[in-house]
C-alpha cells in the first residue's frame, strides 16, 4: 500500500527518472521503439509510450470497476499523466502488476480449458453497458484492427457518427462491386460477385452497445498461479455492438487459427448472435477491405489517392514461442517452496504481463516460476468440439 500512495502522490519528473532506472533489469513486455511496460515494484507496473492515452486509462478504470474479478482479473489503475517535454506526449499508466503466463505461452491441447474460459470472458462484457456513446470511455478516436492504420482520425459523439464514417468507406467497397460486376464477362463472374451479396448501408442504430475489448489475442491474457485469467491492453476497448468482438477474432485466425476460429464459433453461439448482426458483421468487416488503403485523408474521409495499395496485415503478432516445460509429477507431489520472484530468471523463461505487443530487440519478460498445471479434468462433463 505504501508504494501504491507514492505512485499516486510522488512528482512526475520522480516517477519517470525513476521508471527510467527500473527499465532496464525490469521490462515486462511491449516493444523497444514504442509502448513498453516496466514493473516498478512486485505489485505495479507501469506502461508508456506515445500510444497510451488517458482515454486506456478510463477504459481500463471503466473496466476493473464493472467486470466481475472473479470472472476475469483486470488491473486496478493508480494514475495517469502524460509527458509533453518532448516532440511527442508520452502516456504514463500505473496498473497493478500480475504475475503469470501468457496464454501464448500455453499449449491449448494441454490447457484445453482456455477457449471456453475466453468465450465466457467475452459473454460477460457483453452483459456490461455504459452509455450510447461509441468508443473509448469518455470519447477519442479509435484505434484497432477495425479502423485502420492510423484510427479513426475522428471522434465519435453518437451511433449515427459511426454509421457515417463506416459507410463513407463502405461506399467505396460498392463502387467495386459495381464496377467488377459491370466487367463481368461470364455467368460464373457475375455469381461471384453477387455470392455475398451486394453491400449495402450500415445502420447500427438499433445496437446496443457494451463493452468489447477489441483485441482479445493470446498475447493479451495472462494465466494467474490460481489459475484465474487476467486481460490486459485496452488500448482498442471501449462500447460497441457486441458482434464487434468475435468479429476482431476474424483477424488473429491466419496468426493463431487453433485458437482464433474455434473461439469465434463458440462466442457466436454463446451470444445468440442474430442473422440481422450476421449481416452488419460482414458489412463491417467489407469496411475493413478497403479501410487499409490509403486515403490521404486528415481527420475526414476525403478522396482515394491512385495505385493500388495492398492492405498491410493486422496488428503485429508475435512470433511463436517455444511452449514453456510442463511441470514434472514431483513439482505437485512435493511441497515445494516457490521461487522468490526477484530472482534472475532461467533459460526459456515464460513471458510476463500487462503488456500490449510481443516483446522484440531483447525484451524478455522475467520469472523464475514454473509453468500451470493442465486443468483439472471433469469425466463427466461434456467434450467440446
Amino acid at each position: 500500500m505504501a508504494m501504491i500512495w507514492e505512485v499516486r502522490t510522488t512528482s512526475e519528473e520522480r516517477l519517470k527518472d525513476y521508471v527510467q532506472r527500473m527499465r532496464a533489469d525490469n521490462l515486462a513486455g511491449g516493444l523497444e521503439e514504442g509502448t513498453v511496460v516496466v514493473r516498478i515494484s512486485e505489485k505495479i507496473a507501469v506502461k508508456y509510450g506515445f500510444g497510451v492515452t488517458a482515454q486506456e486509462f478510463a477504459t481500463l478504470e471503466f473496466a476493473h470497476q464493472h467486470i466481475n474479478q472473479s470472472i476475469v482479473r483486470t488491473p486496478e489503475v493508480y494514475r495517469f499523466f502524460t509527458d509533453t517535454s518532448g516532440t511527442v506526449p508520452i502516456g504514463y499508466i500505473f496498473m497493478e502488476y500480475f504475475r503469470g503466463w501468457t496464454l501464448d505461452d500455453l499449449d491449448l491441447t494441454v490447457h484445453t480449458d482456455i477457449i471456453p474460459r475466453v468465450a465466457s470472458i467475452i459473454t460477460h462484457f457483453g452483459t456490461i453497458s455504459g452509455g450510447q456513446v461509441p468508443g473509448p470511455i469518455g470519447g477519442g478516436k479509435l484505434h484497432g484492427y477495425l479502423w485502420g492504420i492510423d484510427g479513426t482520425r475522428t471522434v465519435f459523439t453518437c451511433i449515427e457518427d459511426m454509421n457515417t464514417w463506416l459507410n463513407k468507406r463502405l461506399e467505396v467497397r460498392r463502387q467495386i462491386e459495381e464496377k467488377r460486376l459491370r466487367l463481368s464477362k461470364t455467368e460464373e463472374e457475375r455469381n461471384r460477385v453477387l455470392e455475398h451479396g451486394l453491400s449495402t448501408n450500415i445502420d447500427l442504430t438499433s445496437q446496443a452497445l457494451v463493452f468489447c475489448h477489441l483485441d482479445l489475442c493470446r498475447r493479451n491474457m495472462i494465466m494467474l498461479e490460481d489459475r484465474s485469467i487476467c486481460v490486459v491492453d485496452f488500448g482498442c476497448a471501449g462500447l460497441f455492438p457486441r458482434f464487434f468482438e468475435p468479429l476482431t477474432l476474424s483477424f488473429l485466425n491466419p496468426y493463431d487459427p487453433e485458437y482464433a476460429e474455434p473461439l469465434k464459433q463458440l462466442v457466436t453461439e454463446q451470444l445468440g448472435i442474430t442473422e440481422e448482426e450476421k449481416w452488419l458483421m460482414e458489412l463491417v468487416r467489407r469496411v475493413t477491405t478497403v479501410n487499409h488503403f490509403d486515403y490521404g485523408e486528415t481527420d475526414e474521409f476525403t478522396y482515394v489517392r491512385s495505385g493500388n495499395t495492398p492492405p498491410p496485415p493486422p496488428l503485429p503478432l508475435p512470433e511463436k514461442p517455444a511452449p514453456p516445460r510442463e511441470p514434472r509429477a514431483s513439482s505437485h507431489s512435493q511441497q515445494e517452496a516457490e521461487p522468490d520472484p526477484r530472482e534472475a530468471p532461467t533459460s526459456s523463461p515464460p513471458r510476463l504481463g500487462p503488456g500490449t505487443h510481443p516483446p522484440r530487440q531483447g525484451i524478455r519478460r522475467r520469472t523464475s516460476i514454473p509453468p500451470p498445471p493442465p486443468p483439472k479434468i471433469d469425466s463427466t462433463a461434456p467434450s467440446i468440439a
